[in-house]
């Protein structure tokens, strides 16, 4: 195995040069004794190449390891600095190995005889499983791995080498999504020629750098892309601790800055008028106002700053003929629908003595502390930065608070089963509440959709227990191929026996070809103070 040593744990230290050369040695030894086909021990041989090269030939400090002297500043930075470029080779192999994944396993696919066009649809989910990533994440990243493995391999190169970061490759790979092959041989060429062109820049500045490139290369596909890139904004939003959240809109550009620009000027505008609140949080309160507040008395009224939907550009001239053609009719608005918020809360967190120690869950968001949610209902949500209290900022919101209740002995929802293959509403509601996110191991999507864990046209019943809440693209791969979903059961619960109708701990995922995830059943609530908690499953 070796020794490791850990910075501060002094008596793993080795005393001198012959010691250090043992530890090298042994772990030398240790690798070369393992027994694997030729093909995996090419691999080990590359990491410790890899390995190698970094630590001796590093790209950004001085001095590399083997020239700095012991428990010097040098020798640290040489460390950190090796452990980058060693990142950096590593991201190379996981890229070609990400695209030689996807190959077999779609050569596996037409071997079992599947159609062409399923053949390597469930590549996505396996590699996802096995690099413990999302499904979504492992898509973006074969992708921009297969472009830099097929069409850039002087970028690859580099990267191996060193002389490009994991970061830069990536920033690089997906500022190209949209660009054809010859394009992106064209910039990897140039990445290839001097690669130093790439040092220093940061994320931002150096897409920009690339979309130049593209539009300069690509100028008659620039509206296609256009188009195709403003089909894809959406909203997105990301639980932060201590009940606050991070919502992240994919917008229009020109109406993202007059967006932002109009929020600073009014934010501005209040701390001018002697508001105390701090221009951020202000503008962030404006943001939510704008969306939450709107008058339900001009639902179809045309709205007053409809301009603001159009581009920025100069008042054209009197004679232009553009004058004279019709304005685009303003989209109407629709009615608002009742908002349903799904909480889950015990009666003592909301009815009884305040608890500051109990927690609830929100639906979309998870876990979040219960006098959060209390004080929010009794319209003095914490932090909010209006100090007039007889002012509820979201009165004008119309809420539906569903309740339900829990099992005393193990803190789930009282179980419901269905004769039906669909979920009914309530059921899937009480699935939806429990999962909060997607329950394929390392997603973190919504929830789009009810699922059967064990299929119903294999017998699996349309019950609390044998469902899960899973975004669209999970549950379209799950259908792919044979995942084989076992659960963890009572053995690894807690010292109380579960109710026979409650889900297991956890269901362990397995994918056609091996790769494993762990999902764990969340509880509603957690049990009540004293119960002990669930014994963790052997690694």
């Amino acid at each position: 195995q070796g020794d490791r040593h850990r910075p501060g744990d002094e008596s793993r230290r080795p005393g001198g040069a012959s010691s250090s050369a043992d530890v090298l040695t042994s772990a030398a030894s240790a690798l070369a004794e393992i027994e694997a086909s030729p093909a995996a021990r090419v691999v080990l041989a590359q990491v410790l190449s890899a390995t190698l090269l970094a630590f001796t030939r590093t790209r950004s400090v001085r001095d590399p390891l083997p020239g700095t002297a012991a428990d010097s500043p040098e020798e640290a930075l040489a460390v950190l600095a090796g452990i980058d470029h060693l990142r950096s080779s590593l991201s190379a192999m996981d890229a070609a190995w990400q695209v030689a994944a996807e190959q077999r396993i779609r050569r596996d696919d037409a071997r079992r005889g599947l159609p062409a066009s399923r053949q390597g649809a469930g590549a996505t989910g396996e590699i996802a499983l096995a690099r413990r990533i999302s499904s979504a994440a492992s898509s973006f990243s074969l992708a921009s791995a297969r472009r830099l493995v097929q069409h850039m391999p002087g970028t690859i190169d580099s990267l191996w080498e060193g002389a490009v970061t994991s970061n830069q490759a990536s920033t690089v790979s997906r500022a190209l999504s949209t660009a054809s092959p010859d394009t992106c041989r064209r910039i990897d060429e140039l990445i290839r020629q001097d690669p130093q062109t790439l040092q220093g820049k940061g994320h931002d500045r150096l897409r920009s750098d690339i979309e130049k490139m593209v539009q300069r290369l690509e100028p008659e596909t620039s509206r296609d892309r256009a188009e195709r890139a403003a089909r894809e904004r959406h909203v997105t939003m990301t639980p932060l601790a201590d009940g606050m959240a991070r919502v992240t809109a994919v917008l229009r550009g020109i109406a993202a800055v007059r967006m932002t620009k109009t929020l600073d000027a009014e934010a501005r505008s209040l701390r001018a008028a002697g508001e105390k609140t701090s221009a951020s949080a202000l503008e962030a309160d404006l943001l939510v106002d704008s969306v939450l507040s709107r008058a339900s008395s001009s639902e179809t009224a045309p709205p007053d700053d409809s301009a603001h939907d159009a581009p920025m550009q100069d008042a054209p001239a009197q004679d232009d003929p553009a004058q004279d053609a019709p304005a685009q009719a303003p989209r109407p608005r629709r009615a608002r629908p009742g908002l349903e918020v799904g909480i889950v809360i015990s009666d003592t967190a909301l009815l009884g003595p305040e608890d500051d120690s109990e927690c609830a869950l929100i639906e979309g968001y998870g876990v979040i502390p219960a006098h959060i949610v209390r004080d929010t209902l009794l319209g003095r949500p914490p932090g909010h930065l209006r100090h007039d209290e007889d002012e509820h900022p979201d009165e004008q919101v119309s809420a539906f608070y569903r309740r339900l209740y829990r099992s005393p002995s193990t803190g789930e929802l009282v179980a419901m089963e269905s004769r039906s293959r669909a979920f009914p509403a309530g059921l899937a509601r009480m699935i939806r509440w429990r999962d909060t996110t997607c329950r394929t191991p390392w997603c973190n999507a919504v929830i789009r959709q009810s699922d059967h864990v064990l299929p119903h046209h294999r017998g699996g019943p349309t019950s609390y227990a044998n469902g899960q809440g899973l975004c669209v693209r999970c549950n379209l791969l799950k259908e792919h191929g044979l995942w084989v979903l076992a659960p963890l059961t009572a053995e690894n619960r807690s010292a109380t026996t579960p109710e026979p109708a409650s889900p297991p701990a956890a269901w362990c995922w397995t994918s056609p070809h091996g790769a494993q995830g762990i999902s764990w059943t969340p509880p509603m609530l957690s049990p009540p103070t004293g119960d002990p908690p669930p014994d963790l499953p052997p690694a």
